[in-house]
């Protein structure tokens, strides 16, 4: 049986099925994001997952900064399908964008400032078992 829930050490990052094959990642509001940090995230997004491909609805709304490094971390994860970026304020679309044109990950990725159109949009790019 799969844990419902991961949270990182130090409460920046916490992990979460929210539907089947579809896991969110909310970034604390206000957290400098480290590379620690997504290293942490990085690790429970795998264990949530089983090893198998997932799409990501990463919550970054209201977040203080992302570090370099923790930008490299999260372009690298390898068993995302596609990553729906949710924010709500010009900063979190600067975040965003800066996320992207920093080390942008090899699958689908777009920014929301809706969650349902976010959650559509991933349910679309949601990998369908046989």
């Amino acid at each position: 049986m799969q844990p419902a829930q991961f949270a990182a050490v130090r409460c920046n990052v916490s992990a979460d099925v929210i539907s089947d094959g579809i896991i969110r990642i909310a970034l604390r509001p206000g957290a400098r994001m480290t590379a620690g940090d997504w290293a942490l995230a990085r690790e429970n997004l795998l264990a949530l997952a089983g090893g198998r491909p997932s799409v990501v609805l990463l919550q970054v709304t209201g977040v203080g900064s992302v570090s370099r490094e923790a930008v490299s971390f999260y372009s690298e994860v390898s068993t995302v399908r596609a990553f729906a970026i949710l924010g709500s304020s010009p900063v979190d679309r600067v975040i965003a964008h800066r996320m992207l044109g920093l080390h942008r990950p090899q699958c689908p990725t777009q920014f929301f400032t809706d969650a349902q159109e976010a959650m559509s949009w991933l349910y679309g790019q949601t990998p369908r078992h046989e």
